[in-house]
């Protein structure tokens, strides 16, 4: 599940954060100080930090800058009253996104899964939680993570059977995911093929068929597009234990020597 670092020193705003995403399916921590959420941020799983620019014990630029510090990987969207300067500012120093308080449960919510790591987006589409998603982008995402190694599988397919045009579920994918459907089945099978690299000895041939790559050179093509590294190399760190076998996307280019 997708899991997001909110921190607000308004009482009221913090909650309502709080409850927007709990909402929405995902799960949240919340701090009112700075140094409670670096104090999080040190011991918790976190995807995403939506934070205020005021806090009383950091200004907005110095709380960038040390959430940057302590999980470099993590994307800021930041909040505030509406200013194209603090925008601008805020994009300067590293935030993903800056959104206007007061804050827009669908946008919140948008902004959020649009910066999160690809598989969390994917096991978090419940549609008993997630609302606000449209039933064929559900419909759609469940599609790939289920049939994902089929190589016939594409978005024309997929449009015939909802019973909508092509172009419409490409908008509506697009919108609601920040991504395209290729890309959305290209890291859903890079996925999976990680999975098999860790866990198996199955060749690069082997894997690729397995996750829906029609041979195996497109296989090593997507993986390094998506990963920076060639899938040997990829399994080689993980028999070195560089790759988090709970989470493989932990791993990072980083840590070859």
């Amino acid at each position: 599940m997708t899991s997001v670092l909110v921190v607000d020193s308004d009482e009221d705003a913090l909650k309502a954060a709080g409850e927007m995403l709990d909402h929405a399916g995902i799960s949240t921590a919340l701090a009112s100080t700075g140094l409670h959420a670096l104090s999080l941020i040190r011991r918790l799983p976190v995807d995403v930090v939506v934070v205020d620019l005021r806090l009383p014990d950091f200004a907005g630029i110095e709380m960038l800058r040390a959430l940057r510090e302590e999980r470099p990987g993590v994307p800021v969207v930041v909040t505030g009253v509406s200013s194209p300067a603090a925008a601008i500012e805020a994009g300067r120093f590293g935030a993903a996104e800056y959104l206007d308080k007061p804050l827009d449960p669908t946008r919140l919510v948008e902004a959020v899964l649009s910066h999160v790591p690809f598989v969390n987006h994917v096991r978090s589409a419940d549609p008993t939680q997630s609302g606000w998603t449209h039933p064929q982008v559900l419909h759609a995402i469940r599609a790939i993570d289920e049939r994902y190694g089929d190589t016939e599988l594409n978005v024309r397919s997929l449009a015939r059977e909802f019973g909508m045009s092509t172009e419409h579920l490409c908008r509506v994918l697009k919108r609601q995911t920040g991504v395209t459907f290729v890309d959305l089945l290209r890291r859903t099978r890079i996925d999976a093929a990680r999975r098999l690299l860790m866990t198996t000895t199955l060749s690069m041939k082997e894997i690729a068929a397995r996750v829906g790559f029609s041979s195996a050179s497109r296989f090593a093509h997507d993986f390094r597009k998506v990963c920076g590294v060639a899938p040997s190399v990829y399994r080689l760190e993980a028999l070195r234990g560089n790759v988090d076998p709970v989470d493989p996307h932990q791993y990072s280019t980083s840590n070859i020597k």
